[in-house]
């Protein structure tokens, strides 16, 4: 199987992005991003919390108790975007190089060590390192797993393009399958994209692995977004009849 550079995923949306996506390592090593300080380790962090913009992240941990930290910041807190989680920053640098991954996890490392820290008590930070690291490794051997599979939730996973087609032919109405092939070209499949295409980008794994987003990545398609395009575009050529493309991209490696 072909091995997938594992780096980090972002809590929304980016949580599910596939995990070969190129990235963008500009500001690797910059002290400032944006003129904002980036940390450089959990220590430097600390002493960031000391500034005014972070004050409601120090009024809450100082009032909840630690066990309830997880769901108090189910969502982004404060520092989020400051701190570049969503990019590769030397922070996120940091963490990848102590095998954590997933921004989401940071940032619960981050709260729970500076918690203990302004409550004095023992940060643990290697045993919080061990737990997000155990998670991560079980999470990404359950998202490569689904590359195996033939199936996903009861929902057969095409294995190439042409059976991409063949299964739309299985679900879609005659009467739907006649006004996509009567589409002046195939560029008009994109009025398709939050119905027909969201239901492919669910259903079919693109978001969350599966055998036909591995596929599409072989073939330089990596964002579900862009894979669903071309599955559609594609599709509207084998309903007109046109082979070379499709033909052309179910060989391209």
């Amino acid at each position: 199987m072909k091995q997938l550079l594992v780096f980090f995923l972002s809590i929304f949306a980016l949580e599910t992005k596939a995990q070969w996506e190129v990235i963008d390592t500009t500001h690797i090593n910059d002290e400032k991003i944006d003129n904002i300080y980036i940390p450089e380790n959990l220590e430097d962090c600390f002493i960031e919390f000391s500034n005014p913009e972070y004050k409601k992240t120090r009024e809450i941990l100082r009032k909840i108790s630690e066990d309830s930290i997880d769901i108090k910041f189910k969502s982004v807190a404060e520092f989020w975007m400051n701190w570049k989680f969503n990019e590769v920053s030397r922070f996120t640098k940091y963490f990848n190089q102590l095998g954590i991954m997933q921004p989401k996890n940071m940032q619960n490392i981050i709260l729970h060590t500076y918690y203990r820290n302004i409550h004095d008590l023992p940060l643990r930070i290697e045993e919080e390192l061990s737990k997000y690291r155990k998670i991560e490794a079980q999470e990404n051997e359950e998202y490569q797993k689904k590359f195996l599979l033939d199936s996903i939730n009861h929902v057969y996973i095409p294995r190439n393009i042409e059976e991409c087609f063949i299964e739309l032919d299985k679900i879609l109405k005659k009467e739907d399958i006649k006004t996509i092939k009567e589409l002046k070209s195939s560029v008009e499949t994109i009025n398709y994209h939050f119905n027909l295409g969201m239901w492919i980008r669910n259903n079919w794994g693109l978001w969350g692995g599966s055998r036909l987003q591995l596929y599409m990545h072989e073939r330089h398609e990596d964002e579900p977004d862009d894979m669903s395009a071309k599955i559609l575009e594609l599709y509207w050529d084998w309903l007109n009849g046109i082979e070379k493309n499709w033909k052309k991209f179910n060989g391209n490696k």
